[in-house]
């Protein structure tokens, strides 16, 4: 019988016993690599949540912001709106534009690029119209109110597999319209 140290040479000669000086750094190599791997799919996955910025859940391109209108001649997200004095515009200059027939093709044209506005309190002349007797009557109504300069939007996380594309709500987060940066020259 072998003392238990002289009796290796014969478990490694059968291949029963492995060294132990080739598997570890292999095992090390493979660790460190899927660590590495770890750390850099961490921020891939890192969704906003409602202590995010607005900056931050704008840049996602899974997160979809459903904020309010304004309307200024057309509808303008609250998102691009900022006040300026007891006005509400645009952050940035927005295109006017026309369409025109040309044959049997519709072109889109550009005619001026400016700042878009409203009054925080306003008031609209609106035509309200309803049926009656097959005679379609209408009146115009004088409409006032007042856009609130903080609003609570919803936030949704798109979810998209194959063919189905949903949303599901994941938080909702105050909004406050910012100062204008650039006073506009009328």
């Amino acid at each position: 019988m072998c003392p238990a140290r002289s009796c290796l040479h014969l478990f490694a000669q059968r291949g029963q016993i492995k060294s132990n000086t080739k598997w570890r750094p292999l095992n090390m190599k493979r660790i460190m690599t899927l660590l590495i791997t770890l750390m850099s799919a961490v921020p891939a996955f890192a969704a906003v949540n409602a202590n995010s910025s607005w900056e931050e859940i704008m840049r996602d391109r899974y997160a979809i912001v459903k904020a309010p209108t304004i309307y200024m001649g057309r509808a303008i997200d609250y998102t691009f709106a900022c006040q300026d004095g007891d006005r509400l515009r645009t952050q940035k200059p927005v295109d006017t534009t026309v369409s025109r027939t040309r044959g049997d093709r519709e072109e889109i044209i550009v005619i001026d690029r400016d700042y878009l506005s409203t009054p925080i309190n306003y008031t609209h002349e609106v035509e309200n119209c309803f049926w009656n007797n097959n005679q379609r009557r209408c009146k115009m109504e004088t409409v006032t109110g007042s856009y609130p300069l903080t609003v609570n939007i919803p936030v949704y996380k798109r979810i998209s597999n194959r063919n189905v594309e949903r949303y599901e709500l994941m938080f909702r987060k105050s909004y406050t319209v910012p100062q204008c940066d650039t006073p506009t020259v009328d």
